[in-house]
């Protein structure tokens, strides 16, 4: 497979990965993933200036948009974590309150 094959998957499955991260399918993600990776560093083993710039620049511009929107994720789920912590210390706190005597 030549560079510019692999630099055309890769786009590919980098668009599949941002669609899959619209719908949360993350197990999904980790696969496309395992595939895209190899492709991408076929693709860059000549230099930038061999490769077609252009969808250089889209797939780096694909590829920031997957940092941000799993970044977006991990705050998302670090939030949602804080709130359990948070939520079950108020019922432990109101279940041993409940539990004293009056």
């Amino acid at each position: 497979m030549n560079e510019k094959t692999a630099l055309a998957q890769a786009i590919i499955l980098t668009d599949q990965i941002l669609e899959v991260l619209e719908t949360g399918e993350f197990d999904r993600v980790r696969e496309l993933e395992a595939q895209r990776n190899p492709l991408i560093e076929q693709a860059f083993i000549d230099s930038i200036e061999e490769i077609d710039l252009i969808k250089a620049q889209h797939l780096k511009n694909l590829n920031q948009q997957v940092v941000d929107k799993l970044n977006l994720f991990k705050q998302q789920v670090m939030l949602q974590q804080a709130r359990l912590r948070t939520a079950t210390k108020a019922v432990h706190a109101y279940q041993s309150n409940d539990s004293v005597p009056k």
